[in-house]
């Protein structure tokens, strides 16, 4: 999404160097899920510094529309802090889940950049977007993943975006609604572990949900 928030002077700027740190996010999470240490230790190093040079500059002076934006600056310590959670992960060869915090990352990342673009359709998508990540069950946190499981209310939420679009992306939005639901009354009977059905009902609301931004960025929905 950020290939579309590269427009104009002093934001497209800063724009088009967090799409670079992204894109080698993406290389790293790459790395990371084929296991191999030394090429994700060393993209990642270099996703640090470029960050951190980034950060520092947009925490300062705010390009575009992000000056005064409420959680502009929570989002960048919050990125800071989970590569520096990341880099000490990828140091313990703990490679199994740092392509999905990398996801994170990286949605986050454009989240700031839609509030420096001022696209508020965007912004209300990423929030939502994150939301569904942040619900991925994790084994070793599996209590506080229920709990966020069963206490989300994404039909809610989904219906509170007030998306448009064909009727594909309006049968899209009633899929992902059906499998929302089901997914929290899965997880309701999971006893001490994330049952299959859990976690199968979750790769399958991910999966809906990514055909429907598929969907929506073929529209031109965040264009509009």
């Amino acid at each position: 999404m950020l290939e579309l928030l590269t427009g104009s002077s002093s934001q497209e700027s800063v724009n088009a160097k967090l799409l670079i740190i992204s894109s080698k996010m993406q290389v790293t999470a790459a790395t990371a899920q084929a296991f191999n240490h030394a090429a994700a230790e060393k993209m990642h190093h270099e996703v640090m510094e470029s960050w951190l040079y980034v950060a520092s500059q947009i925490t300062t002076n705010p390009p575009g529309q992000a000056s005064g934006k409420s959680g502009f600056n929570s989002i960048i310590v919050e990125i800071s802090r989970e590569l520096g959670n990341i880099r000490q992960q990828i140091a313990r060869r703990e490679l199994e889940d740092v392509h999905d915090r990398l996801e994170v990352c990286v949605t986050r990342m454009s989240l700031l950049a839609a509030m420096i673009d001022g696209n508020h359709r965007m912004s209300d998508f990423l929030r939502f977007e994150l939301v569904v990540l942040g619900l991925r069950p994790v084994a070793r946190l599996f209590e506080q993943g229920r709990e966020a499981l069963l206490t989300s209310d994404l039909p809610t939420m989904l219906a509170d975006l007030q998306l448009t679009g064909s009727q594909l992306v309006i049968d899209k939005i009633a899929v992902l609604r059906d499998l929302a639901v089901a997914l929290r009354n899965s997880v309701q009977s999971d006893q001490k572990r994330f049952a299959t059905a859990t976690l199968t009902g979750y790769l399958l609301l991910y999966h809906e949900f990514a055909a429907l931004k598929k969907l929506l960025l073929a529209e031109k929905y965040f264009q509009s």
